[in-house]
């Protein structure tokens, strides 16, 4: 014989709506760009304005290096490893994909 279980139903309580509440104003400015201090540029790369080259699968790939990132076919990139990730299509360090290591 078997027993006739019920499984039970939970009660889910009522979705209540998000309260939004000011502690206190903010009395800062806003960081920006131009408030941001400026990072130490890493010595394994080249100079602003030199250009970076290699060859990779029979095509020779061109990246420009700026004072604040580097541009590849048209587009700027914020560091050299997402220049190198648009570039093979998975994660891969930059300075080593480029030679660029000590």
């Amino acid at each position: 014989m078997k027993k006739n279980t019920k499984k039970s139903v939970t009660k889910t309580a009522p979705v209540k709506p998000a309260v939004l509440r000011v502690v206190s104003p903010i009395t800062q400015p806003e960081n920006t760009v131009e408030n941001m201090p400026a990072r130490q540029r890493d010595n394994r790369l080249p100079a602003p304005g030199s250009i970076i080259t290699k060859t990779y699968r029979g095509k020779t790939i061109e990246v420009k290096v700026l004072e604040n990132g580097f541009e590849y076919e048209g587009k700027v990139f914020k560091s050299i490893s997402r220049v190198a990730m648009t570039i093979v299509k998975r994660q891969v360090s930059g300075y080593v994909f480029f030679g660029l290591t000590k």
